[in-house]
């Protein structure tokens, strides 16, 4: 019987280590989790280059009066894909140490482009010349405003044109010629922030 009580108890004692390494363990656990999270945090802090992102993001970012660079596009996504666009706008702005947000307005749904429709003719109304929303291009957001660099420097630039041309020519954006012209909307971009002394945002 003494032996079966000492067995009882080392199993006891067993059983109590084995919970306490597992609780330990298990709060170990929720610590990695919480760094995984905050790295998920990080990782939404915009790089130099392009950053996806949203309509209703960028709307929020826009409404509470944000400056930053928008590259706005409507096309497919296999024409997007076939001319290298997003891949020779992420090259530029890299090379200028830029950060710019971009979206597509063609996989909007109805309800989100009909909020397009009225940002571009609120646009239209205040602005002549380039519009970001039907030509496509790099716009500025600040002071709760898009504002085209092209209109701006007033020059013209039809992206979403030159996107389905280069699509059926075989081009792509990192071709030199068009390249370029990437390269000079970019400089354009700092132009114009530098010309109106903007602040990003981040």
């Amino acid at each position: 019987m003494g032996d079966d009580g000492n067995l009882i108890r080392k199993r006891t004692l067993f059983t109590l280590i084995l919970i306490s390494v597992l609780l330990v363990l298990s709060a170990c656990g929720g610590t990695d989790s919480a760094a995984e999270d905050n790295s998920d945090e990080t990782t939404e802090t915009p790089k130099a280059g392009l950053n996806e992102t949203t309509l209703d993001d960028v709307m929020t970012k826009k409404d509470n009066n944000e400056a930053f660079y928008v590259l706005i596009y409507d096309a497919k996504q296999d024409y997007v894909k076939n001319t290298k666009l997003l891949e020779a706008y992420d090259k530029a702005l890299k090379d200028k140490d830029m950060t710019a947000f971009h979206m597509n307005l063609n996989t909007l749904d109805d309800e989100q482009k009909q909020k397009v429709d009225a940002m571009s003719e609120e646009y239209n109304n205040r602005v002549s010349g380039h519009n970001p929303f039907e030509n496509g291009g790099m716009a500025v957001v600040h002071g709760g405003q898009f504002n085209s660099t092209y209109a701006y420097q007033g020059t013209a630039w039809n992206l979403n044109t030159i996107i389905g041309d280069a699509n059926t020519e075989s081009n792509t954006f990192l071709d030199d010629d068009l390249y370029s012209e990437v390269e000079k909307e970019i400089q354009f971009s700092i132009d114009y922030v530098n010309d109106q002394e903007i602040n990003l945002t981040y």
